[in-house]
């Protein structure tokens, strides 16, 4: 059986308690109007992965089934990750790996799900996102990692850009405000500098989740990691939100996260 998730709202703090397996949220970006629409989640339990497609997906303007995965509501599993996953891992084959991974905050012997996770499954020119489901304890304490999103659209400028980037340092805390004026997503949240610069936004597949958090008490937000001006825009810097949710809330849980199979 798949692993169940609850039916969660998407403010408040109380929910049901729920076990389940890692997960991503696999989101489509418009290539025209460039929003971003969750469609799908991966699984992994440690034998099997699964990919199941979300309700949602059906009514999501233009979007076409993955390859490899053609019908909507059919439950897709494998031991081995998904040739469609599995392309967007760099080969340890690669003489340029190890740099890779250090520019992922990884150690050599990442797996290919924790590459995947890290750098959110990104190809050159795609339209396809992954973020993984952040952790909720038992206790509800919660921690979760994320690459800062936007951050060539919030700084323009190449030469402002790359001067706020080295007043930030692995470590600093940072803050998240949130941006109801956003013309493209008035849930929107910006990740700040702990004297206020805009650096870019929580990405939109946690913004449910972070607005959650943010209602059961402050979480506290640091710099992990920085990568200078010769990495992609999306992975110049990783941070990681740490606070409370309650015990048993589930991310990427609720109406709109309902799947198929």
């Amino acid at each position: 059986m798949s692993a169940q998730t609850a039916l969660v709202p998407e403010s408040g703090c109380e929910v049901p308690s729920q076990r389940r397996s890692l997960r991503m949220a696999v989101a489509w970006q418009h290539p025209t109007n460039r929003g971003v629409h969750p469609v799908g989640l991966l699984e992994y339990d440690g034998h099997v992965h699964r990919f199941r497609y979300l309700r949602a997906a059906s009514i999501v303007p233009d979007f076409r089934p993955f390859v490899g995965f053609p019908r909507l509501p059919e439950r897709y599993e494998s031991q081995e990750l998904f040739p469609f996953f599995a392309q967007r891992v760099m080969s340890p084959r690669r003489p340029d790996y190890s740099v890779y991974l250090r520019a992922l905050d990884l150690s050599d012997s990442a797996t290919p799900w924790e590459q995947l996770a890290r750098a959110e499954g990104r190809l050159a020119g795609d339209t396809i996102q992954l973020v993984p489901e952040p952790r909720v304890e038992t206790d509800g304490t919660t921690w979760g990692r994320f690459l800062v999103a936007g951050i060539r659209y919030q700084l323009a400028d190449s030469v402002e850009r790359e001067r706020v980037l080295d007043t930030v340092h692995p470590g600093d805390r940072l803050e998240l405000t949130a941006e109801p004026t956003n013309p493209k997503n008035p849930r929107a949240i910006l990740t700040t500098t702990g004297t206020g610069i805009h650096l870019g936004w929580v990405p939109d597949m946690l913004l449910d989740y972070v607005h959650f958090v943010r209602n059961c008490g402050a979480p506290e937000v640091t710099a992990i990691h920085k990568n200078d001006a010769k990495s992609p825009n999306h992975m110049r810097l990783l941070v990681e939100l740490r606070g409370t949710a309650s015990s048993g809330y589930v991310p990427f849980s609720g109406p709109k996260w309902s799947m198929y199979a």
